[in-house]
């Protein structure tokens, strides 16, 4: 993980290096496995020291602390003490998704069986081969956990079972960057 550093009307000493290398590493590995990045700022208003600390452990997810105190020290300590705590409800709200029952019923109701005819066959050779996934989760989530979940696993796009009204539902990105959201029509 790249650690950056700066201080603002602050000098920034190899101790002070080692203690918030040594504290982000330990917060932010005890919850993701291979984080991106780190920025620490301090800056000193009045008596008062202030550490900002930014997080970028996976893709697509940013979190910040801040801490003030005394010192820029226990300024930092705050900071990463408020770090540790959103990393912690972060991962649990991901893990918390992985444990729903049923996903495996929902994702066999989801495969449909593969019957090709002679015309389709003889298809060009160059066109994109079509994989059938027979093993997919389809979780059942809300769509703003749908698109987390997206972004975590890195996807172009997921199917889910909306949980609100229980239909089948997809999110995508778009190539705008944007998000798509495909909700089917009710059937009457």
């Amino acid at each position: 993980m790249k650690i950056t550093l700066t201080g603002k009307q602050v000098d920034i000493g190899d101790r002070l290096r080692n203690h918030v290398e040594e504290g982000i590493t330990n917060s932010v590995n005890k919850y993701f496995s291979a984080p991106i990045s780190c920025a620490v700022a301090f800056s000193k208003e009045g008596e008062d020291f202030n550490a900002e600390v930014t997080v970028h452990p996976a893709k697509n997810i940013v979190l910040k602390g801040s801490g003030v105190a005394g010192d820029p020290y226990s300024a930092f300590d705050n900071a990463n003490a408020h770090i540790a705590t959103r990393l912690r409800r972060h991962k649990t709200k991901l893990n918390d998704h992985k444990g729903k029952t049923g996903l495996a019923e929902l994702a066999n109701e989801a495969v449909f069986p593969l019957h090709e005819t002679e015309d389709e066959m003889d298809i060009d050779i160059n066109a994109p081969l079509t994989i059938a996934e027979t093993d997919a989760n389809i979780p059942v989530c809300t769509v703003s956990e749908a698109v987390m979940y997206m972004d975590l696993v890195n996807e172009c796009a997921i199917m889910f079972r909306n949980s609100s009204n229980n239909h089948i539902s997809m999110v995508y990105r778009r190539k705008d960057g944007n998000i798509g959201w495909v909700e089917p029509k009710a059937e009457n």
